[in-house]
């Protein structure tokens, strides 16, 4: 099996691929995806995605005629504003070459190796970007947007404002896209309640059916899932799955970083690694934390939930917690590209700040708090020991 072709691929470049297609159709019978899994390790997240998505969408039924194929790519192309086209979109486009429009959620992953600066580039759009079923954007330019859908997911208010009318009769899927320096609020068709933060995405249905209510995350979100307990509520990440039984938690999951986790603040959740892996249930006031390459789950005891969903109410609370991780999250508020050139032993940092002053207030805090300096070099910001 030649793998040269494949090491420059994407997840939706893998799932386009009608060799891997066929490696992952035949995975079953024969040990050619293992060896691909071996033989580019650096590409494992984007293999094992493009695997789990092609299985979950059952590809033996998406052979679509070659004429289907080029009138969908041919749609798609017509929709593009510009040349470029941006990873969120190119996956779209991956489901419409298999599917038509799919009826299972898809979800991606933008994996990058970690480099020095802790936030270096900029999501793709200045604004909240709303992507109907359709493949219709809609920009949302409020910093902080809100978006209501009716309960047949037909009707969307956006920013009590303006509303929007979607055709619910296919099976197709929004996202809500949220770039650095915004957040979003979205309460879906059955009253689920959503807070997203910066540099984050929400990929569900306009309405839910069937016997479960899923979505995927990339990012990070507060949720306040409704009660139904004939339709469970379940969250994917590339890392993990959760299961939910109406409740109120916070997750963080951004493909950049090191640690995934799940805060609980009321209520039941569980959540795996994997599908083979067992679930691992939280009470109120504990924390779930998945590392990077593992599969074991940590679970921890919490005094106050609020450090991790305070930012929701436009603050950042921290309790012995790394400076390079609270310059992280800060970067990610603010927009702002910001490297830590702090010594491995730094002190941990506990404080509280108010996201509604203006960076440089709150780069002073941070300072102080953590006895370090920091100086402006261009555009971006630099922290260093005193």
């Amino acid at each position: 099996m030649n793998t040269e072709n494949f090491r420059l691929y994407t997840t939706d470049d893998f799932i386009l691929d009608e060799q891997f297609r066929e490696i992952v159709r035949e995975s079953d019978t024969t040990n050619q995806l293992k060896e691909l899994l071996e033989s580019l390790p650096e590409k494992r997240v984007e293999i094992k995605l493009a695997a789990e998505v092609l299985r979950g969408l059952q590809v033996e039924k998406f052979q679509q005629s070659d004429l289907r194929k080029r009138a969908l790519w041919q749609l798609i192309q017509q929709s593009q504003k510009t040349k470029i086209r941006f990873l969120y979109f190119r996956v779209a486009a991956s489901i419409l070459l298999l599917l038509g429009i799919g009826s299972t959620i898809y979800f991606n992953t933008i994996t990058k190796p970690a480099d020095k600066a802790i936030i270096a580039t900029q999501q793709a759009s200045a604004n909240a970007t709303l992507i109907l079923a359709n493949g219709e954007k809609v920009s949302i330019g409020a910093k902080q947007s809100k978006v209501k859908y009716s309960a047949d997911g037909s009707g969307i208010m956006v920013n009590d404002s303006s509303k929007i009318v979607q055709p619910t009769s296919t099976d197709g899927l929004n996202q809500m896209i949220v770039p650095y320096g915004k957040r979003s609020y979205v309460m879906l068709a059955e009253g689920t309640k959503v807070w997203l933060n910066s540099g984050s995405k929400l990929v569900f249905p306009p309405f839910f059916k069937g016997h479960t209510r899923e979505v995927y995350l990339e990012g990070e979100a507060l949720f306040e899932v409704t009660k139904d307990k004939t339709k469970p509520f379940i969250v994917k990440t590339d890392r993990f799955k959760m299961k939910v039984y109406g409740t109120r938690f916070n997750v963080q999951a951004y493909g950049q970083d090191e640690d995934y986790s799940i805060v609980l603040v009321e209520g039941k959740v569980s959540m795996n690694s994997n599908d083979q892996s067992p679930e691992v249930f939280l009470a109120p006031n504990q924390r779930a934390t998945l590392s990077k390459g593992k599969e074991a789950i940590e679970v921890t005891t919490i005094e106050n939930t609020s450090y991790y969903t305070a930012w929701v109410d436009g603050y950042l609370a921290f309790n012995n917690e790394k400076v390079p991780n609270v310059l992280k999250r800060i970067s990610r508020y603010y927009n702002v590209t910001i490297e830590s050139e702090l010594a491995n032993d730094a002190e941990k940092i506990f404080g509280k700040l108010d996201l509604k002053d203006d960076l440089g207030r709150v780069l002073d805090g941070i300072a102080f708090i953590s006895k370090t300096k920091y100086e402006k070099r261009g555009n971006k910001y630099v922290f260093m020991n005193n």
